[in-house]
């Protein structure tokens, strides 16, 4: 056996290698922790308290201000949220009917946009008053960070120009 590594040193190290290679592959792959909830595109409420603090500089009385003001928020927005996740399990559902009215499809477009306007304005009047808790020495600092707050809430959707539809005919570059 010695004598075939020996013939073969630099097979042998190439195949050492790899199997080191592999178990350190697995071995981060088994150890790797899942990201932590809240990562992603929409922030996790923590995430915004502590941007406030550490990036607006939000006192502690600020901070409690917020966490009831953040409450209260999600007391008004929770109806909204499952009015419009009942409103689009209705308005999908109508694609298992052979048919269905124009009317029928625009009324229930409406109730969804009807509804997708109130959690904007709801959402809208919270940061409203949530930078009503700023000093006016923070508001400017207030208006970056939730800038930033409100692109993750939009989703990757809105980072940079639309992609290209692939089922759609491109025309011809100029020449």
């Amino acid at each position: 056996m010695r004598e075939a590594f020996a013939k073969h040193k630099v097979l042998s190290v190439l195949v050492v290698l790899l199997l080191l290679t592999n178990l350190f592959l697995v071995f981060f792959i088994v150890m790797k922790k899942p990201a932590p909830p809240g990562r992603g595109s929409h922030p996790s409420r923590g995430e915004v308290m502590q941007l406030l603090e550490k990036e607006v500089g939000f006192s502690k009385d600020q901070l409690e201000s917020y966490r009831q003001l953040k409450e209260q928020h999600w007391d008004r927005m929770k109806p909204s949220f499952t009015g419009m996740r009942n409103a689009k399990d209705g308005f999908y559902k109508l694609l298992s009917l052979s048919s269905v009215p124009d009317s029928v499809v625009n009324a229930m477009a409406d109730t969804i946009a009807a509804r997708q306007k109130q959690i904007d304005l709801q959402t809208f009047r919270h940061f409203q008053q949530v930078r009503a808790l700023c000093t006016p020495e923070q508001q400017p600092r207030f208006d970056s960070v939730v800038q930033l707050v409100l692109k993750k809430m939009n989703g990757p959707w809105r980072k940079g120009p639309p992609k290209v539809d692939s089922t759609r005919r491109q025309p011809a570059p100029d020449r």
